[in-house]
């Protein structure tokens, strides 16, 4: 019957699922999405769920797998003639054999300048063994859930290098949660170690086109003439943190659309008057549920976090909740069941499910009994213990006999 319930409310919670706009911006990028990257909430899409190939944008899960990886990042890496092998049809960052760099310096290489040199030379140095560092790509990508997703290289020189547009914001979002990569994405400009600068030309694109070269907060580029262009990027507006992804951008004389296309999308999201509200505050009491057979007769449903959403001020009035949670509990439930969930919706747009787990564990009266049973023999058990060590540190008196006088004859 717990199976049965919990198959129903995985269904609804499928059916629930909420679906982002369609973008309403002219791109010529074939995917795309945007995304609030405060609340992880996807604003736009457009065919977000489509494989592409992603050409370097693979560096961003290459730099991800080394920060997580390498401890000491300012560690040297001695370049080698395997580092470079096979590498001449890529952009790279300038490398020679013998170049005495730090880890940190290749990952600016490599995110910057987008070097395959210094994609190589990151794998080698951590597994000795690119396949191996691949695999550990894939494996990354398995962790954060991106079923989409898929490695062939560091590089992303190789059409098998596959995602999505929506699984390139989570990896992006996951990324910039490290101090670390977050500065190095957000930089545009690096002089490595061994006198090589690498420049991160997407600024450069701005300026040529007469667009703010300073409203990117950080981004990475990716091209291919099988997967075109793209770009990974961020912005602030209005103090809200954006990630836009746009995929397979149409080629132009410049290179430059894929830019092109993202401030376009910047532009349409700063004349609109977006706002984070918050729907539910962290601790508002969302259900009192009734509890069958327990030492307690209803289980108090807390909100465990802060749920906001992006929303136009002018919509804010067209909030509103559909609640969708168990009608009761029992001991048979287990921490970290899904006890339902709640749509938040503005108007009629379904723009969030917040979904609700059973954090406390739920006692029988049996239960009970036999826990606090238990907990007393622990007590005696422990007193016992505690008894014999103080017997045994506790010195003995000894009683000293009083010599008897002797009499001198």
């Amino acid at each position: 019957m717990k199976k049965i319930i919990l198959i129903i409310l995985s269904f609804f919670i499928m059916l629930s699922s909420p679906k982002a706009l369609e973008l309403p911006v002219d791109i010529t990028a074939e995917a795309a999405i945007v995304k609030n990257a405060n609340t992880d909430e996807v604003l736009f899409t457009k065919n977000a769920d489509e494989p592409v190939i992603i050409a370097s944008l693979t560096k961003i899960m290459t730099a991800y797998t080394i920060i997580n990886q390498v401890e000491n990042l300012d560690q040297k890496v001695k370049i080698t003639e395997e580092d470079l092998a096979g590498l001449w049809v890529y952009t790279l960052a300038g490398l020679k054999v013998d170049d005495v760099v730090t880890y940190r310096d290749l990952l600016y290489g490599l995110l910057l300048i987008s070097g395959a040199d210094c994609a190589q030379a990151l794998a080698l140095a951590v597994t000795n063994s690119v396949p191996d560092f691949v695999a550990m790509m894939n494996q990354n990508a398995e962790k954060l859930g991106l079923r989409h997703t898929h490695f062939a290289d560091p590089a992303g020189g190789e059409n098998e290098n596959i995602s999505t547009a929506r699984e390139l914001s989570i990896l992006l979002n996951e990324a910039l949660k490290n101090e670390t990569f977050k500065k190095i994405f957000g930089t545009n400009y690096y002089t490595m170690s061994n006198g090589l600068h690498v420049v991160n030309y997407t600024q450069a694109y701005a300026t040529f086109h007469g667009l703010d070269p300073y409203l990117l907060t950080g981004s990475k580029a990716g091209y291919t003439d099988d997967a075109g262009l793209l770009l990974a990027s961020t912005a602030t507006i209005n103090n809200i943190n954006y990630i836009v992804i746009t995929c397979k951008s149409t080629l132009n004389q410049q290179l430059s659309t894929h830019v092109l296309d993202s401030y376009k999308i910047y532009d349409y999201l700063s004349s609109l008057s977006y706002v984070e509200y918050k729907v539910i505050e962290t601790g508002t009491l969302l259900k009192k549920i009734p509890i069958i057979n327990a030492t307690t007769s209803d289980y108090y449903v807390l909100a465990d976090q802060d749920i906001s959403i992006t929303i136009p001020n002018d919509k804010i009035s067209e909030i509103h909740l559909d609640y969708h949670l168990s009608d009761y509990i029992t001991p048979e439930n287990k921490i970290g069941d899904n006890l339902g969930f709640i749509d938040i919706y503005v108007g009629n747009d379904l723009v969030k499910t917040y979904n609700i787990y059973l954090h406390d564990e739920i006692f029988s009266p049996e239960r009970k009994s036999t826990t606090i049973i238990i907990i007393i023999i622990l007590l005696i058990f422990l007193c016992l213990i505690l008894l014999c060590i103080n017997l045994l540190i506790t010195p003995k008196k000894v009683k000293i006999k009083p010599q008897k006088s002797i009499k001198k004859t």
